[in-house]
């Protein structure tokens, strides 16, 4: 299956909070789902090592992958198949996830495109699921930096 899905949200804050929000693994607890889903990420960032997520979502999951690019403040990327898919370990039944970050002044544009879907089902469901969080992710990145004092919003 070779559809693609692309998807941008425009945060009020820096690109360094905004690529933090989205690379460092404490954040990305915050805003990857729900408390309850109880999210661990394990990855070290380098180009060819492994990325993986676990959780609980009706039941334990663990979706893995493999960084394919990873250039701070600029872009990243990174391979993805869910044991929820019940999908063997092969190449064709990894998504690919690209992230793109353009500093605009004091705000950032995140786009991210995806590609490679072993199935419709998995096209949609990962096409709801960034659809929403990439707007959690956007909420979050805000919050933090209004935290860190780097901007204040007008009452």
């Amino acid at each position: 299956m070779s559809q693609r899905f692309t998807d941008a949200v425009d945060i009020d804050a820096p690109a360094g909070i905004a690529w933090n929000s989205l690379t460092r693994i404490e954040h990305m607890r915050e805003w990857m789902g729900e408390p309850e889903m109880m999210i661990e990420v394990e990855t070290s960032w380098t180009v060819g090592s492994p990325m993986v997520v676990r959780g609980f979502h009706y039941e334990r999951f663990e979706s893995t992958g493999v960084v394919l690019e990873f250039e701070p403040q600029k872009k990243l990327s990174y391979t993805h198949r869910s044991s929820l898919s019940q999908l063997a370990d092969q190449p064709q039944n990894y998504t690919t996830l690209a992230f793109h970050l353009d500093s605009m002044g004091e705000g950032t544009t995140l786009t991210l495109v995806a590609t490679n879907f072993p199935t419709p089902t998995i096209f949609k469901h990962l096409e709801l699921y960034w659809a929403g969080t990439l707007r959690v992710l956007k909420q979050y990145a805000e919050r933090i930096s209004d935290h860190d004092g780097r901007k204040a919003k007008p009452i």
